[in-house]
């Protein structure tokens, strides 16, 4: 008895992950384009504030995280990502990195 309801249990908790994960993957991409405005669509800078189009998320996430500890100088960086959880600067991090892979 016991097997017979390990798959459904299983389909069932998949199919409630789904929409979470979208969720989290929008919620991820409207924070990012906050990001548009000074930095560009696709993060390619179409003026004096830096781009990082072709960045990798571990080189992304570090400088934001070092915008967030104050040991990077900015001119407002340092301040908007104290907005931020580390958690999402990661995701930020990851998904412009994700971009530039395409």
């Amino acid at each position: 008895m016991k097997g017979r309801l390990a798959i459904p249990t299983i389909a069932l908790a998949a199919t409630l992950a789904v929409p979470a994960i979208a969720q989290a993957d929008t919620r991820i991409s409207i924070m990012a384009d906050a990001c548009n405005g000074c930095h560009g669509t696709d993060a390619a800078s179409p003026g004096s504030m830096p781009g990082f189009s072709n960045k990798k998320a571990d080189a992304i996430k570090k400088a934001l995280m070092e915008y967030k500890a104050g040991t990077k100088e900015a001119t407002i960086m340092n301040r908007i990502v104290k907005a931020y959880s580390d958690a999402d600067l990661a995701a930020m991090a990851n998904y412009f990195a994700a971009k530039n892979a395409k």
